[in-house]
C-alpha cells in the first residue's frame, strides 16, 4: 500500500523534484507554482488531476520527513510556518495546505458569554490587510508574497473555529486571498455544526474537527456525529469540499491514563464515517499532542511526557495501515460515483432487523464499491439485491477491504449475504451479473 502511494507522489512531483535541483527554484513562480481547484463534485484537483488528501496537521518542520514516511501526501501548517517548513515539505514531495489566521478564531472572543467584539478586536478584523494577529506573525499579503508561489501549495486556511458573528470578515479574508492566489483554495476549518451553512461564501473546502475518543472507557460523543457533521456539511457547501479532521489526539490527554491510547479499529470507523456520509478529504490532527502521552502530576494536574519510542513505533504502525487503506481507497473516492441502486436488507441483529445503517454505493464503470461502518457491538448481516430487490440474482460480492472486519456467503449465485464485524469497516466490491428471465 505503501509503495503504491509513494509512486503516485513521485509521479505527481517528478516535475517539481527536477525543479528543486535548479538554484533559486523558489523565485521561479511560473515554473514551480501548484494549481489546485474544487471539481463540481468536490474533488481536488492538483495541476487537473485528482487527489485524495491524506493529510496531517504539524507546526513541527522536523516532523515533516515522519509525516511523508507514514504515507501522507499532504501537510498542514500554521500561521507561524517560515521558508523551512516550505522548503521540508517539498523535499518531502508533500502538498502543502498553509494557516494564516485572520482574528477570526475563538481567541478573539471574550469567554464571558458576551457576544460583541472589543474595541482593540474590531479595529482588527477592519484592518485585516495592515494588521496581522499575535499567532499569526505575518500579514496576509505577506504570507502570499513569501510562500503562495512555492512548489506544493495548494492553499491557504484563513480562520479556525469561528463564530458565526465573524462571518463577514471571514468572506472578506476569502476575497483578499482569492483575488491575490486565485490558482489555490482557501479553506474553512470549524468545530460547530450549527454554523456550517453560514461558511459557505468563506471558503472552497470546509474542514471540520470532531474528536469523539476523548478518554475513559468509551467516547463521550458518539461516531454517529461524526457521520451527522459530514452530511450536513455537504448539504451547508453545496457542491464545494468538505474534509474531516478526524482525531489523532491521544485519549490520555483527556483521560490522564497513560494506557489510554487510540485503537487502529476506532480510527479506522471515525474515517469511514466521514467517507461515508461524503467527505473528499482527510487532515489528521495533529503531531503536536502525537508525540506525547498525558498522566497526572503529583497534585493531581495533567502532565504530558513524551512517548516512549515503543509507544510512537506502535503509534506510527497503526496510523501507516491506516494511511495505507485511505490511499488504496482514495481513488475510488475520486473517479466513482454515487448512486443508490442496491437493496440492501439487513436481517441481524434481532428479527426485523437494525434498520438502516451507513453505507455509502459508489459505482466505477459497472463495479459497485459499498462502505460500510458498524457502530453497534454486535456483527451486522445483511442480504444485497439489486434495485429495490426487483432484480434479485443481480451482483456478486467480495470483500475490497477490511478483510478483518467483512466477510461473504451466498447460498445462490446472485444473492450475497454480507457480514460486518461488531465495530467494524470496510470496503465490499459488487460485480454485476449478466440481467436473465430465468429463475
Amino acid at each position: 500500500m505503501r509503495a503504491i502511494a509513494v509512486e503516485q507522489r513521485r509521479a505527481l512531483w517528478l516535475c517539481i523534484a527536477v525543479a528543486l535541483a535548479i538554484p533559486g527554484v523558489f523565485a521561479q513562480e511560473q515554473q514551480a507554482a501548484t494549481r489546485a481547484t474544487i471539481r463540481a463534485d468536490g474533488t481536488l484537483l492538483v495541476d487537473d488531476r485528482p487527489v485524495f488528501p491524506v493529510g496531517m496537521h504539524t507546526e513541527d518542520a522536523a516532523s515533516i520527513g515522519q509525516v511523508a514516511d507514514a504515507g501522507f501526501n499532504l501537510v498542514s501548517g500554521t500561521g507561524e510556518w517560515d521558508a523551512e517548513h516550505y522548503k521540508a515539505a517539498a523535499e518531502s514531495e508533500l502538498l502543502i495546505l498553509g494557516g494564516h489566521y485572520v482574528w477570526a478564531t475563538f481567541a478573539s472572543f471574550r469567554t464571558g458569554g458576551g457576544i460583541d467584539l472589543r474595541p482593540s478586536e474590531e479595529a482588527g478584523v477592519q484592518n485585516v490587510l495592515t494588521h496581522g494577529r499575535d499567532q499569526s506573525w505575518r500579514m496576509p499579503l505577506d504570507t502570499l508574497r513569501a510562500f503562495d508561489h512555492l512548489p506544493g501549495v495548494i492553499g491557504w486556511r484563513t480562520n479556525e473555529e469561528p463564530e458565526a458573528k465573524l462571518v463577514e470578515y471571514m468572506e472578506y479574508a476569502y476575497e483578499i486571498f482569492k483575488s491575490n492566489s486565485p490558482g489555490h483554495l482557501v479553506v474553512t476549518l470549524s468545530c460547530d455544526p450549527r454554523w456550517f451553512h453560514a461558511f459557505r461564501n468563506t471558503a472552497d473546502v470546509l474542514v471540520f474537527d470532531n474528536y469523539p475518543y476523548r478518554g475513559g472507557r468509551g467516547p463521550k460523543r458518539a461516531l454517529l456525529e461524526t457521520y451527522e457533521w459530514t452530511r450536513e456539511g455537504v448539504e451547508a457547501m453545496e457542491g464545494k469540499a468538505v474534509w474531516l479532521m478526524p482525531q489523532l489526539i491521544p485519549p490520555s490527554r483527556w483521560s490522564l491514563d497513560p494506557e489510554d491510547e487510540l485503537s487502529l479499529q476506532q480510527m479506522r470507523l471515525q474515517n469511514y464515517a466521514g467517507l461515508i456520509a461524503g467527505a473528499k478529504g482527510v487532515i489528521m490532527y495533529s503531531y503536536g499532542s502525537f508525540p506525547l502521552v498525558y498522566e497526572r502530576d503529583q497534585d493531581g494536574n495533567r502532565a504530558s511526557r513524551p512517548a516512549s519510542d515503543e509507544v510512537m513505533r506502535q503509534r506510527w504502525d497503526r496510523v501507516s495501515a491506516l494511511v495505507g487503506e485511505l490511499n488504496e481507497l482514495g481513488p475510488i473516492i475520486c473517479d466513482a460515483r454515487p448512486t443508490q441502486e442496491l437493496d440492501i436488507r439487513w436481517t441481524e441483529p434481532g428479527s426485523l432487523g437494525p434498520g438502516p445503517q451507513m453505507t455509502r454505493e459508489l459505482d466505477l464503470y459497472g463495479r459497485k464499491y459499498l462502505l460500510v461502518a458498524n457502530v453497534l457491538d454486535v456483527p451486522l448481516v445483511g442480504t444485497v439485491y439489486g434495485i429495490n430487490g426487483g432484480n434479485r440474482r443481480a451482483y456478486d460480492a467480495s470483500v475490497w477491504l477490511g478483510e478483518g472486519d467483512l466477510s461473504v456467503s451466498a447460498e445462490r449465485p446472485g444473492e450475497p449475504t454480507i457480514t460486518v464485524a461488531a465495530q467494524g469497516a470496510g470496503v465490499f466490491v459488487l460485480t454485476r451479473r449478466p440481467v436473465t428471465t430465468a429463475e
